[in-house]
């Protein structure tokens, strides 16, 4: 079993050397594969994340979906414990949480039990579909009241740990799909 500190420090240092022809690629390799996963299950409210600190890229999905298919929710942080998903009007008209992440200036809140997949970012996922976050548990707290929502954990591919298993606790909730520039799994071998 490995630790959550040491993966998150081991993954963070691997992803802090990333250059930007790589992290701009995959992004878009990954905004592609979750477009067609959209749009092959009719979904209409998703809820994505914007990127910071190299993580990947998936806010290229808002290109490509110019013809509005479905709607997008993008998190909101109040405080650092408080998160909420506001609706994307307007690429244009972005204002900073509490952590400085960009997110939509309405205040166009959705219900969590609305939204039909969330795209969460990790610093680490194991092939059970357990995760590395921030530390902070803030998706965590939201996803265990979204219903039947399904959970698309997004990041490299050299994020993804093989042979192993991430170190858990009874709040960290396991995502149904992970999706990396080389794809997307489905999580089956859950432990």
């Amino acid at each position: 079993m490995i630790k959550k500190s040491a993966a998150r420090d081991l993954m963070r240092n691997k992803r802090d050397k990333l250059d930007e022809f790589f992290i701009k690629s995959a992004g878009l390799k990954i905004a592609e594969f979750a477009f067609g996963y959209i749009t092959a299950n009719s979904f209409k409210n998703i809820a994505i994340y914007m990127s910071i600190k190299n993580e990947a890229r998936i806010e290229y999905i808002i290109d490509l979906n110019k013809d509005k298919k479905f709607d997008i929710y993008l998190p909101f942080c109040k405080k650092e414990d408080s998160i909420c998903f506001n609706k994307l009007e307007d690429i244009n008209s972005m204002r900073k949480d509490y952590f400085g992440i960009s997110c939509p200036k309405n205040y166009n809140i959705i219900d969590e039990k609305e939204i039909d997949v969330f795209f969460i970012p990790g610093l680490a996922f194991d092939k059970s579909g357990n995760r590395v976050g921030y530390g902070k548990g803030c998706f965590d707290r939201i996803l265990k009241n979204s219903g039947k929502s399904f959970f698309v954990g997004v990041c490299y591919d050299f994020q993804l740990i093989s042979g192993d298993i991430l170190e858990t606790d009874g709040n960290d909730i396991r995502m149904d799909f992970i999706l990396t520039e080389k794809g997307m799994r489905r999580v089956t071998n859950l432990q």
